[in-house]
């Protein structure tokens, strides 16, 4: 088999821990900092959790807070957006599934590999 994987290998109960444990990390965020992130991106974490399963959750939420990192830097540093203006968030998650669906075990391997 190729490295470019689709839906990787996982029993039935990944799933549902996927789906919890991307819920509890962006809800303990939510009640850290209320007007930092919405319900919604805990949700749309719940659903990709759900969809990757686990541990591959973590690939995918990893890859999309990165990524809605990254894009915030630039867009300060460049005085596009200010602290306190709002960057959507969910965008930058829904990358992360996909990116994990097609070549989520092989970074999962390389980064437990560095560990």
């Amino acid at each position: 088999m190729s490295n470019l994987e689709f839906l990787p290998d996982r029993s039935v109960i990944s799933g549902p821990i996927g789906g919890a444990a991307g819920f509890l990390f962006f809800f303990i965020v939510v009640l850290i900092t209320p007007k930092g992130m919405g319900m919604g991106d805990v949700k749309l974490a719940t659903l990709i959790g759900l969809v990757t399963g686990f541990p591959f959750v973590a690939v995918a939420l990893l890859i999309g807070i990165l990524l809605g990192g990254i894009v915030a830097v630039v867009l300060l540093a460049f005085r596009i957006k200010g602290r306190k203006d709002a960057i959507p968030y969910g965008t930058f998650l829904a990358i992360g599934p996909i990116v994990t669906l097609l070549w989520g075990r092989p970074i999962f391997d390389w980064y437990v590999g560095l560990v």
